[in-house]
């Protein structure tokens, strides 16, 4: 603890983040000290100080007099960094916690209205695809926001935005807009085209990869494939994203380097190939020329667009209400402006910043409440300014600390009338504003990607409490956690960059929503084959369940129409299934209460349907639709709520494509294959395979064909017609009638095409270690026709005699060899005569020769 004393009209603070250099200076003379701890924001004692922020060796030139030091030198013994206090919120507590990244720990839900719950969702920024790394924050936070409403009963008021003003956006728009340009100013390839890409590629290397030789074509080709990438890319994690393009540039050139052999060759695919390194020049030249609005605003409507359709097809609910930056200016200025007046930002040639230092200065407010541990961090705090923004102090920027609330627009950027200038939004001023404007001074929840809580959530709790003249503007902030590929972080350069389209050719929307909820919401993802291999396990066995309970349900129906009487039976094993499922029913409970613990559920509902399945084992005929009935619409109540889509009759989820019970409605065949107007369309794939069926045992019948026959064609009707019906049999035992139950004819394909092809991939393997082996054999044996006694004979340049065996006595010289020549040379004697007897031996039996 190092506190500030001496006289105050003396005292002087020098502080930088994120090595403290201390200066304290009083009557007594100067000590310097450095301190590697984040100082937080405490009460000091002397009341008056000079405070001055510097960044290594720079001090700011302005100083200010507070009422109190900006920091004080305050830290626990232990030397760790730790949140400010968290204010709990007044009202009545619920059995739910939630992990409140405010402190990092579980914290009792207390809603500001006690049944009404006000949520803001930091959404996307449109300038590309969706990716998988949205899809985990955004399914997660669905399944999350669906708990709340639909297992806990909150009405849920859950507002989302849209970043369409960007420096990311900005800079994709003009680039794109140039391209295109250029490809409709140059359709053909010409020697201008090749040197305008040449000039590119230098351009593009110099800024990117500079160690890349450009002086030629081959000298290129020569590093580029001496070059230790993965060395490369431990220093520069995007060298292999930078080599790439360069490379394809290269390869443009190299094949369109011959002008007069192109004639009116199409430039589209040189220009294509050479995008990457050809836009970074295009706009450096033309950029700032870029004025149209509508340039700006058709990209992120585009991108916006697609996100949408993308969060359709994972089954996210939309928000309650979307927010776009750009409908929105003229509320972000009026709130800029409220903040100056509030003493809290400042104007610096045409651009707003928001003052940490005044934030500070009082006892009302502490910046980087969600990490304070990263607060200093010029790497996040430039990356969070955007690559268009000014960071340094050169231009009236007060710290290096401070961020833009409004920027200044230069040449070729969208811009708005303010009182500052032409000008736009800063990134972190949006959310602020947006969720002010739609739910007010104090919310209850805050979510967004973890990777956004420094310094995008803690400049919003700044700005706002700053606005608002509040302590505490969100009360929980939920984080869900990293979603990395086959344990690396995705990465376009890495090559494991999958886009939300992607996944879904290759994964099911449910598949996805099950990975995410098998998994902590708070928790890093990890996506890969051991995930997706449980994914499908529980899809499984589930699946398996419900199509079971559903046909023992429609096989008693069928009894009851035929006038048969059912017994209901009610013994120990139906009161220990019904007492299985009330644990169940608690345990789940208690594990949503645990921070909304859907892993934990899963595994419990698993369980109760492993106990259903032992249930419907030990009773047969016997069991109790009832009671299985009950334990299957309990599941997909939970399930619903999860967000998987539940079958009208409360039974199983919805399958993906067309069910059997649409088909049977008329809705569709189960191929999915267009709506069935007519009786006959509906039943007529059916009959189809029923006749095959008859015809083929009609046949065997004529040609009194043995009993395997008929058996092959009755299994072939259940294992492939029916079931490209969508329709499985389960056999009985005894004399009961096989179970018929209705399957997803496309899951069940789908798991049949893997089971083929896992055989296939075993029997290539089992098929490769024969051929291996019998390469290994014909070596032996090769080896082994040459019989011991004949094998050192010939190896007159060594030796000078040999004993009756063919065995080396002497060397060539005339001299006996010694005994540890010999005793080696036997033990190559005695392998030899291995391999001849079993050369011998495979003669005989095969009667062949080599």
């Amino acid at each position: 603890m190092i506190s500030c004393r001496g006289p105050t009209n003396s005292l002087a603070i020098l502080y930088s983040f994120p090595r403290a250099r201390i200066t304290v200076s009083n009557a007594g003379g100067t000590v310097r000290r450095n301190f590697s701890h984040i100082c937080t924001s405490r009460r000091p004692r002397s009341r008056t100080s000079l405070v001055a922020i510097v960044k290594n060796d720079y001090a700011v030139s302005q100083f200010s007099t507070l009422p109190n030091p900006l920091f004080t030198m305050s830290a626990p013994a232990d030397g760790k960094v730790r949140q400010p206090e968290w204010h709990v919120p007044e009202g009545k507590q619920s059995e739910l916690k939630l992990f409140n990244t405010l402190t990092r720990s579980k914290t009792p839900f207390i809603p500001i209205t006690q049944r009404r719950v006000t949520w803001y969702c930091c959404g996307p920024t449109v300038y590309d695809a969706g990716h998988m790394g949205h899809a985990r924050n955004y399914v997660s936070t669905d399944i999350s926001r669906r708990i709340l409403r639909d297992y806990f009963g909150f009405d849920v008021f859950f507002v989302q935005n849209v970043t369409d003003v960007d420096d990311k956006i900005i800079i994709r728009a003009r680039q794109n807009y140039l391209y295109e340009r250029y490809i409709e100013q140059n359709p053909t390839v010409t020697q201008s085209v090749l040197d305008k890409i040449t000039e590119s590629w230098k351009y593009y290397a110099e800024k990117n990869l500079p160690a890349a030789p450009t002086s030629s074509l081959s000298a290129f080709a020569e590093w580029a494939s001496q070059v230790d990438v993965p060395t490369e890319a431990k220093e520069n994690p995007k060298f292999s994203m930078h080599l790439a393009a360069l490379k394809s540039a290269h390869g443009a050139l190299t094949s369109s380097n011959d002008v007069a052999a192109n004639g009116d060759k199409s430039s589209k695919d040189v220009l294509e190939a050479a995008k990457d390194v050809l836009i970074l020049l295009l706009d450096k030249e033309e950029g700032a020329d870029v004025r149209d609005p509508a340039i700006f605003r058709d990209l992120p409507a585009y991108w916006e667009r697609r996100f949408n359709d993308d969060m359709r097809a994972l089954n996210v609910l939309p928000p309650t209400v979307v927010t776009r930056v750009s409908e929105y200016v003229p509320q972000i200025v009026a709130f800029v402006t409220q903040m100056m007046a509030n003493g809290y930002a400042y104007e610096a040639q045409g651009s707003v910043y928001f003052d940490t230092a005044a934030f500070e200065a009082g006892r009302k407010h502490v910046y980087a409440k969600l990490q304070p541990w990263s607060r200093g961090k010029t790497d996040l705090i430039d990356e969070g300014e955007g690559s268009l923004s000014i960071k340094t102090t050169a231009d009236g920027k007060k710290s290096p600390f401070d961020f833009a609330l409004w920027k200044a627009s230069k040449p070729g950027e969208p811009e708005w009338d303010s009182p500052w200038g032409a000008g736009r939004p800063g990134w972190h001023i949006e959310c602020s504003v947006m969720a002010s404007e739609t739910i007010g001074s104090q919310m209850d929840i805050h979510s967004g990607g973890i990777d956004l809580a420094f310094p995008h959530h803690d400049n919003e709790l700044a700005q706002s409490e700053a606005y608002h003249q509040c302590q505490q503007w969100v009360n929980y902030f939920l984080h869900p956690g990293h979603l990395h590929i086959e344990g690396l972080k995705m990465s376009k350069s890495l090559k494991n960059f999958i886009t939300i389209e992607d996944a879904l050719v290759k994964y099911s929307a449910r598949q996805l929503r099950l990975a995410f909820a098998l998994t902590q919401w708070n928790n890093s993802l990890d996506f890969k084959e051991g995930l997706i291999k449980e994914v499908k396990t529980v899809e499984t066995t589930l699946n398996n369940f419900f199509a079971v309970v559903r046909a023992l349900i429609a096989d008693e129906a069928a009894m009851v129409k035929k006038g048969v009487h059912v017994r209901q039976r009610f013994g120990q094993p139906e009161r220990q299934l019904f007492k299985d499922l009330e644990i169940a029913q608690a345990d789940v409970h208690a594990a949503l209460c645990d921070n909304l613990s859907t892993p934990q559920a899963l595994q419990i509902m698993i369980s109760l349907v492993a106990k259903a399945n032992v249930y419907i084992s030990a009773t047969k005929a016997e069991a109790s639709i009832p009671a299985l009935s009950e334990v299957a619409r309990w599941i997909t109540r939970i399930l619903s709520i999860f967000g998987f889509d539940g079958q009208e009759d409360a039974i199983g989820w919805s399958s993906s494509s067309a069910t059997a019970t649409a088909a049977a409605a008329g809705g569709s065949d189960l191929n999915g294959a267009g709506a069935a107007t007519t009786t006959q369309d509906i039943v007529m794939p059916y009959l189809k395979a029923l006749s095959n069926y008859r015809d083929e045992i009609r046949r065997n019948a004529i040609a009194k064909a043995p009993y395997s026959d008929f058996l092959q064609a009755s299994d072939r009707v259940r294992d492939e017609d029916l079931l490209k019906l969508g329709v499985s049999l389960d056999d009985r035992e005894g004399s009961q009638a096989a179970l018929i139950k209705f399957v997803d004819k496309a899951e069940l394909l789908a798991q049949k095409a893997e089971k083929e092809a896992k055989e296939r991939a075993k029997a290539e393997r089992k098929q490769k270690a024969k051929e291996e082996e019998e390469r290994k054999l014909r070596e032996r044996l090769i080896k082994g026709k040459l019989e011991p006694a004949k094998m050192f004979i010939s190896s007159t340049d060594e030796f000078g005699a040999w004993d009756e065996n063919g065995m080396p006595t002497h060397d060539k010289t005339g001299a006996e060899l010694a005994k540890s020549r010999k005793k080696k040379l036997q033990k190559e004697y005695d392998v030899q005569q291995k391999l001849h007897a079993e050369y011998l031996k495979w003669k005989e039996e095969t009667g062949q020769e080599l």
